[in-house]
């Protein structure tokens, strides 16, 4: 989907970063200082040094936790900046450094502010680079050669704890050097907590497709093997964060009105997909749709397929994107009619009520409902709900007022809000329109904007190959982003373990509607910090 810009009227667990009193004391202009940020603050190029010097985080086994150390040279450049980290040790066992991953955080000069912002320009850390592997004469390198005087680097650190971890506490350093110096060593405090994240995900979602748009700008031929393992990575990175693309591979059977559905070729893929890597949306290709009888023999096997599987309440197909004219929401309701009777869901980005009256409803027609945030309506997509359909949302560009806005110069705290708001009204899945748009002819390595005035807009990946990679770098806003569905993961537990009302009470004193939201991090944090509480209590 690319959006539209609509023509209606806009109207980890906690992670506590600790000041400590031992290691280095506070920083002189002219010497170099390191110290610990958090994930949710902006740290620019320019930012001024904090106070904190070391990290103490909280995480579940089977999560994820970020922390991040910041560099800043002081009066003379620093050259070869080096960051090391070492096993997570305690009495409970150890924690391997091969489970602390770091990551470089590569700087954008945000030289004019996306639509709607109110924050300043300047250099914006959004790729991160990772420091283990790459080429070293790539374009781009996880540290720069050289850390100019009075100037930050910024290094992201992702924490892993495996499934086996025992519960307790673990510590640990990050090792900051230059030129063969120690500047300074980190100290990092983790407490594993008594509980495991599952490996399935509670959020369906459509993080947009890879296929020929990755192929493109890659310049690869997209039937090739050596594309196919390509985008295996790029899949394989966005799983991993808990957010599913559209396009999984070669996953769909093959099809024909006399032989009907050959999965020879796809089945085991498909199988591994649902199986073992836990996909809960599978987005079915919406082929045959300008013949109608084909495409209803078409969907008709390929649900008999699917339920043959038991997977079919996990398909659906993406009908025509963001109507908003009489004549498009005609076209909505003939292709809810034309999928109807296969039963495979029918999902339209469109919200619960029409924006005009004269346009008629797409009731009857419609499974899935995703609305822009700013357009949901709350009545009637409770109603919805309780007729058995189901609710997503999603974002794109700047629109409306009030609700949050997913570009790089908007706090991060805009990336969590959302799908703590999703909880509150029982939404079920997410949709971000693309998360590799990267423009023909655009570098998103130094302009990753869209239209000019949207930075990041449908970019949450950058193309590992200007990096020395074949797979993808990661941004800090998909970080950001596996944070808050880690979030959602807290509040499915402890609902399953029979303590909705009050994971309800905890999330709507936050998130009460998408222009009703908290824009303090810290409150987020204390609430998860309860929401864990909820699924250890007895």
């Amino acid at each position: 989907m690319r959006p539209a810009q609509r023509t209606r009227v806009v109207p980890r667990i906690i992670v506590s970063l600790l000041v400590c009193l031992a290691g280095l004391g506070p920083a002189r202009s002219q010497e170099p200082a390191v110290w610990v940020a958090s994930p949710w603050q902006h740290v620019l190029r320019s930012t001024e040094p904090g106070g904190m010097k070391s990290a103490e985080i909280v995480a579940a086994r089977n999560e994820y936790e970020p922390l991040r150390v910041i560099v800043r040279a002081g009066a003379t450049p620093l050259a070869n900046l080096s960051v090391e980290a070492g096993d997570l040790t305690g009495p409970a066992g150890r924690i391997e450094a091969k489970n602390v991953a770091l990551f470089g955080e590569h700087y954008l000069n945000v030289f004019s502010p996306s639509r709607a912002s109110q924050a300043p320009t300047g250099w914006y850390p959004d790729a991160l680079i990772p420091v283990a592997g790459g080429d070293p004469a790539a374009k781009y390198l996880p540290m720069p050669t050289s850390v100019e005087p009075g100037t930050n680097q910024g290094v992201w650190v992702d924490v892993y704890v495996p499934r086996d971890t025992a519960p307790g506490e673990y510590s640990g350093t990050i090792v900051v050097t230059a030129d063969g110096t120690r500047l300074a060593s980190v100290p990092v405090k983790l407490r594993v907590q008594p509980f495991t994240l599952p490996d399935s995900i509670a959020m369906r979602s459509n993080f947009g497709s890879l296929g020929s748009r990755l192929a493109r700008h890659l310049g690869m031929d997209a039937g090739s093997q050596e594309f196919a393992a390509v985008e295996n990575q790029y899949i394989d990175t966005l799983l991993a964060h808990r957010a599913i693309p559209s396009s999984l591979g070669n996953i769909w059977p093959k099809w024909t009105p006399e032989g009907g559905v050959d999965d020879s070729a796809s089945g085991e893929r498909l199988r591994a997909m649902v199986e073992d890597r836990h996909v809960n949306s599978l987005c079915v290709p919406f082929a045959y749709r300008s013949e109608p009888e084909k495409c209803r023999a078409y969907l008709r096997d390929m649900a008999a397929y699917l339920r043959s599987k038991g997977w079919l309440d996990l398909a659906y197909i993406y009908m025509e994107d963001e109507p908003n004219n009489a004549e498009q929401y005609e076209t909505v309701r003939r292709q809810g009619e034309l999928i109807r009777e296969s039963g495979i869901k029918r999902l339209c980005t469109e919200q619960t009520v029409a924006s005009k009256p004269e346009w008629g409803t797409l009731y009857g027609a419609v499974d899935i409902w995703c609305p822009l945030w700013f357009l949901y309506d709350e009545k009637t997509a409770r109603e919805r709900q309780e007729l058995g359909e189901e609710i997503w949302t999603y974002t794109a560009l700047c629109q409306g007022r009030g609700v949050p806005f997913w570009q790089i110069d908007f706090s991060p705290v805009h990336f969590r809000a959302p799908f703590w708001v999703n909880w509150h009204y029982g939404v079920k899945g997410f949709l971000y329109w693309s998360s590799i748009y990267w423009g023909a002819g655009q570098d998103p390595w130094t302009t990753p904007h869209f239209r000019d005035q949207y930075w990041g807009e449908g970019m949450l990946l950058y193309p590992g190959k200007d990096a020395g990679l074949s797979g993808p770098v990661p941004s800090i806003r998909l970080k950001l982003i596996r944070e808050a569905l880690e979030d959602f993961e807290y509040m499915t537990l402890a609902g399953k373990r029979g303590r909705k009302a009050e994971v309800e009470e905890i999330v709507g004193s936050l998130a009460r509607s998408f222009t009703d939201w908290s824009q303090d991090p810290e409150a987020y944090m204390a609430a998860r910090a309860r929401l864990a509480a909820l699924i250890v209590a007895e």
